[in-house]
């Protein structure tokens, strides 16, 4: 049974945050009620911000390192306060509160990991190769170098540090998609057919002691949870739905555990049993948001756009700022023509911090669609910025650029992308739409 808790921290300086901790399981609740409790002193206040940071509370997070730091400096403190700004999107603050810690190595590349994500290209490199001068046999460094090189377009020294880190038995599959996509920009399209072949679901977690550390305050069920979703990150699913059907028999009526239980029967291609999970705990759990965009997303699976559709408005109505949400129902809206309720939707989802350059990318071309050419190439160039190679977005460019009279122009920046990317059909789209905009002009 949850414990109906909301805790306000009354001693930091105000605005106070209010920690809603009803939907924790009742260990997590207590350990953090305990410590708050104990609470005066600069190490009580980090233990206190790690206990929020392990179970998702990072704004509570935040304020608690915050007020640990303001009583005394410590580098572990400011490191994992901006771990917890990163992830809720402040990247600059983010940057600034583990900048002063220069003999922690993931301080280093985390920089440059940031800077990355904020388009500082020339400062992502700079924390990359320090990182790798502290240890040269550090693959979190060496891999965000080569996510650098490929994003500022040096194919070569992408594919030298990846075949580099493969040759020492990094097998991880986000290493071969980013290989891949190193070849296919390359031009080595056969290999980068079969490197791109395997299923990704995003980079391994590097090793980061600090960050460890402070998962190890997960407690009881979040810990429990936390473990499933990580295999289910890693692509081992069989393991994931171990862990979950153990955790459903403990806690049978908790949405989060059904919904991601769901999500494993959906990856694995399971629609009936994902769906049969995801009613069940419907009954007991209504309202709660992720299980109706997971319902979206297997009814998608199934070809009932209109019920996807109905399932994801549901989603945003019980939690409006959920990002996924819009952006599926954008994607749908965009497939089904209903260009004003794509971009209603497609401009939520960005507001709200979705970076798919998918979406940004189909957002684009509905804006070309209803005439906003210079919104269009806006978003164009912002996916652009961070992937180069998209040929989507090169396309688009184009196209809006033709479309705002400067057709030649236009056909230029397409002559250079079919040179390097010759048997592209989205190249070859634009090339003839571009031709045809120029002839009604």
């Amino acid at each position: 049974m949850l414990l109906p808790i909301v805790f306000s921290l009354l001693c930091i300086s105000p605005p106070a945050t209010e920690v809603d901790l009803t939907q924790l399981a009742p260990e997590a609740a207590s350990a953090i009620l305990k410590q708050q409790s104990s609470t005066t002193n600069a190490t009580e206040w980090q233990v206190l911000g790690m206990l929020y940071h392990a179970h998702g509370l990072e704004e509570a997070a935040i304020e608690a390192y915050k007020r640990a730091a303001k009583l005394k400096d410590m580098p572990k403190t400011n490191y994992l306060l901006g771990v917890a700004l990163a992830r809720i999107g402040k990247y600059e603050e983010a940057i600034n509160s583990v900048s002063t810690i220069p003999s922690y190595l993931p301080a280093i590349w985390q920089q440059g990991y940031w800077n990355l994500d904020l388009g500082n290209f020339d400062t992502a490199m700079v924390m990359f190769t320090s990182a790798i001068k502290e240890d040269k046999n550090c693959v979190a460094a060496i891999v965000g170098l080569a996510r650098v090189h490929h994003a500022t377009n040096n194919s070569r020294k992408t594919i030298e540090l990846l075949d580099d880190i493969i040759a020492r038995g990094g097998n991880h599959p986000y290493v071969t998609f980013l290989l891949g996509s190193a070849h296919r920009r390359a031009g080595n399209h056969q290999l980068a057919s079969k490197l791109l072949s395997t299923s990704v679901n995003g980079p391994p977690r590097w090793e980061d002691p600090w960050v460890t550390d402070m998962l190890t305050y997960t407690k009881g069920y979040a810990a429990d949870i936390a473990r499933a979703m990580q295999a289910i990150d890693e692509g081992n699913l069989s393991k994931a739905q171990k862990k979950l059907e153990a955790l459903a028999k403990r806690y049978p009526k908790d949405p989060a555990v059904f919904n991601n239980l769901a999500t494993v029967f959906l990856k694995l291609g399971q629609l009936t049993q994902a769906q049969e999970t995801l009613k069940k705990s419907m009954r007991w759990s209504p309202t709660y948001a992720p299980s109706q965009l997971t319902m979206a997303f297997i009814m998608q699976a199934m070809g009932k756009v209109d019920l996807a559709i109905a399932y994801a408005n549901k989603a945003i109505e019980y939690q409006p700022a959920m990002s996924p949400a819009h952006a599926f129902v954008g994607r749908l809206s965009f497939q089904k023509g209903d260009l004003p309720k794509a971009t209603t939707h497609f401009t939520r989802a960005i507001e709200l911090g979705n970076s798919d350059p998918s979406i940004r990318e189909m957002h684009g071309m509905v804006l070309l669609n209803v005439g906003r050419v210079n919104d269009a190439l806006h978003q164009f160039n912002l996916v652009l910025q961070i992937s180069p190679d998209r040929t989507n977005s090169i396309s688009g460019k184009s196209i809006a650029t033709a479309l705002l009279g400067k057709s030649d122009e236009a056909l230029q920046h397409l002559a250079k992308a079919k040179v390097k990317y010759p048997n592209d059909p989205n190249i070859a789209r634009a090339w003839q739409s571009v031709l045809k905009i120029r002839e009604r002009k």
